[in-house]
């Protein structure tokens, strides 16, 4: 792993942090491919609850290196597809199912596919400065990495065309107010560390309950509430036979806070 990414890991939150920041966090094939080994890599770690993005410098992300949008520019179809989206939606794709939570700490700009890393997390928390910024139309595209499909569950379809067909920008206070965003930072100086209490906050949570999670609030996006009552009927039966619930119960007779 090149320095372009840092990696750490606190209170059972793995950080992965851009390190980009002379090209405010620009992105290009080579440097996703170290994001999705990293996401793999802590997926994959029993000692990681929670999988924390943020960015050095500025800015979260700036969107596609600019130097590297020009070599795009003289690709082919097919080469646009193995050769860059391979990577750019490869790396969208493997954090919107990363079976663990995610959460992203927004500094300043998230553009382009920036904004499309951070909409596929489950949590963003920002501060006044940030602000997201769909700005494919803007140069002649659109997203097509998943934000057409988040967007308009996230904030409804209005807001989303708003976003996607006018490229207008969302800063944290309105990002929180109408959901696209989970939690507002005091102030910019403590946005990391707020990120990190919120994530720390998940972190002590059961890990096996926070999966089941997950995944039935993937599944309510897409099926019928019948089937969700049988499927998650079949979560609950599992999780209120396991260790976890046990030491919830012990922990309530106690009166203390559960350790998972």
């Amino acid at each position: 792993m090149s320095d372009q990414l840092q990696t750490r890991v606190e209170d059972r939150v793995a950080q992965i942090i851009f390190n980009r920041p002379e090209t405010r966090n620009g992105l290009v094939p080579q440097f996703l491919g170290e994001v999705m080994e990293a996401v793999k890599a802590f997926e994959a770690d029993p000692g990681v609850r929670v999988i924390l993005f943020t960015g050095n410098g500025p800015d979260f992300s700036s969107g596609g290196d600019k130097g590297f949008l020009r070599e795009v520019q003289k690709m082919t179809p097919d080469e646009v597809q193995k050769n860059v989206y391979s990577f750019f939606q490869g790396a969208v794709r493997l954090i919107k199912l990363c079976s663990k939570p995610t959460v992203a700490v927004v500094n300043g700009a998230a553009v382009g596919t920036g904004c499309d890393l951070a909409l596929a997390t489950d949590f963003r928390v920002v501060s006044k400065k940030s602000f997201f910024h769909e700005n494919w139309t803007a140069i002649g595209c659109i997203p097509p990495l998943g934000a057409m499909y988040l967007l308009p569950r996230l904030i409804g379809l209005e807001r989303a065309a708003n976003m996607v067909m006018r490229a207008q920008r969302v800063y944290g206070e309105e990002a929180v107010r109408i959901g696209l965003a989970t939690h507002l930072a005091q102030d910019d100086a403590q946005l990391r560390d707020e990120g990190q209490a919120f994530a720390k906050d998940l972190a002590c949570r059961s890990a096996d309950a926070l999966r089941a999670a997950k995944v039935a609030l993937r599944r309510s996006m897409e099926g019928t509430l019948a089937g969700e009552w049988e499927f998650n009927l079949l979560q609950q039966g599992r999780l209120l036979s396991g260790p976890d619930f046990a030491s919830a119960l012990d922990a309530i007779e106690a009166k203390r806070a559960p350790t998972y």
